[in-house]
């Protein structure tokens, strides 16, 4: 049995790294140039410290905040505690939550970034 883990273990991992190849020379061979030397101008980035856990800890979790011109962007929302940690990704319409409800915390984290 405990062997049998292992091989499966390892033929996920292959399959993996197999597929992370293709996806790898897919993309690559398109050769897109990217034009960096605008970015600084059309996005605004934010981090904010927080406790969501009031009994325990300090200010380990944050919200990272990136959002272009029209403050449409993805939040990154990370809750820290002794046992786990958990991470988040939320989409971001013009300052909104996209089709998902957003704490109080992520709410403040845009408005902070967007009057940043």
């Amino acid at each position: 049995m405990n062997i049998l883990f292992y091989l499966l273990t390892i033929i996920n991992f292959l399959a993996l790294l197999y597929l992370t190849y293709l996806v790898y020379i897919r993309n690559s061979s398109k050769n897109k140039a990217v034009d960096l030397s605008n970015l600084d101008n059309n996005l605004k980035i934010g981090l904010t410290r927080f406790n969501p856990f009031d009994d325990i800890g300090g200010d380990q979790s944050f919200i990272l905040s990136i959002l272009d011109k029209n403050n449409s962007g993805v939040l990154i929302t990370s809750l820290h505690n002794r046992d786990l940690t958990r991470i988040y990704a939320k989409s971001i319409k013009f300052g909104e939550g996209d089709n998902i409800t957003l704490s109080k915390e992520e709410k403040s984290a845009i408005v902070k970034t967007i009057k940043n």
